[in-house]
């Protein structure tokens, strides 16, 4: 995969706010996430393009889960393939996948943790990633900035998405807690699109469940402003699974926090330094290579007003 880069960046600019930014963990990495995002509370800031490593590589195996208190996806890659995240806001760390998981809720109206100008969107996907350095996830848990979040927020179409329809195909198989599909393997990048600018951007930790040694954990959050795609019909298969307790399963939304004054949001590379929406109409560039007309021309209208 080619490596992204922002354009016209000051390299020494673009070095000195990543080391802010690292800065940062110390103090903010244990107040509250998720939080509420909003555009006008974040700070602008010029940072190198991250490097997206093997996002495009055809993994060995690819396992959908239902844990009985979310949906997850972890994958086997052969040695050397495992995809990783370097550069930009994350200094001298490579992080490397480790799984995703989803959050959605009882409708279209209360499925995500982050919050969007006060509002919830449809559905949710975090991707989690550890330090390479330390080795796998749960050592990377106890450790502040461990683990970084890269969030991926949709929203809804008539059209159903052919990049989700893998994961709604394994849905059916996985009602009942405890259960797991084999998925025909596919890259990282069909499901989700690659960045390295009009992020946000901050440090945050959350309360890891009871059921597996409860502590805090702190991460670095990154959340695109270029939303995903599904239809509603796809969303609604999320509602027809189980949890422990054979009920639907419907993993509580967190309650979002609005960020205090002293805390650090960042929206990281804007394309305009006038963004008035928090998040981009614009899709991304895999969705205009596919022609749904529906979607085309809600584009359009969209980019119209």
């Amino acid at each position: 995969m080619k490596t992204n880069q922002t354009p016209n960046s000051s390299s020494i600019v673009a070095v000195k706010n990543a080391e802010l930014v690292q800065s940062l963990a110390a103090n903010e990495s244990r107040l509250p996430s998720p939080i509420d995002l909003d555009v006008r509370w974040a700070q602008q800031i010029e940072l190198a393009g991250m490097q997206w490593k093997n996002y495009d590589v055809l993994p060995a195996s690819v396992e959908l889960t239902n844990t009985g208190e979310t949906v997850s996806l972890s994958a086997r890659w052969y040695p050397g393939s495992r995809p990783s995240i370097c550069g930009g806001p994350l200094a001298n760390r490579r992080y490397v996948f480790s799984d995703l998981h989803f959050h959605w809720g009882r409708t279209a109206l209360e499925g995500s943790e982050h919050t969007v100008d006060g509002l919830r969107m449809p559905l949710e996907l975090h991707m989690v990633h550890f330090d390479k350095k330390l080795g796998d996830r749960e050592a990377a848990r106890s450790v502040p900035g461990g683990l970084l979040c890269v969030v991926y927020l949709f929203r809804l179409q008539p059209a159903a998405s052919p990049f989700f329809a893998p994961i709604v195909a394994g849905l059916g198989r996985v009602l009942f807690p405890g259960s797991q599909v084999k998925l025909d393997p596919f890259p990282l990048s069909t499901l989700v699109h690659t960045f390295c600018d009009e992020y946000f951007l901050y440090w945050g930790s959350i309360r890891s469940p009871a059921s597996s040694n409860p502590r805090l954990v702190q991460m670095l959050w990154m959340v695109s402003r270029a939303q995903e795609r599904l239809s509603f019909a796809q969303l609604k298969r999320f509602n027809l699974l189980l949890d422990h307790r054979m009920r639907l399963l419907e993993p509580s939304p967190s309650t979002s926090v609005i960020p205090v004054p002293g805390r650090h949001l960042f929206h990281v590379n804007p394309r305009t330094p006038m963004a008035r929406a928090t998040l981009s109409h614009v899709p991304p560039p895999k969705y205009s290579q596919t022609r749904w007309p529906e979607q085309n021309a809600a584009t359009e209208i969209v980019m119209l007003r």
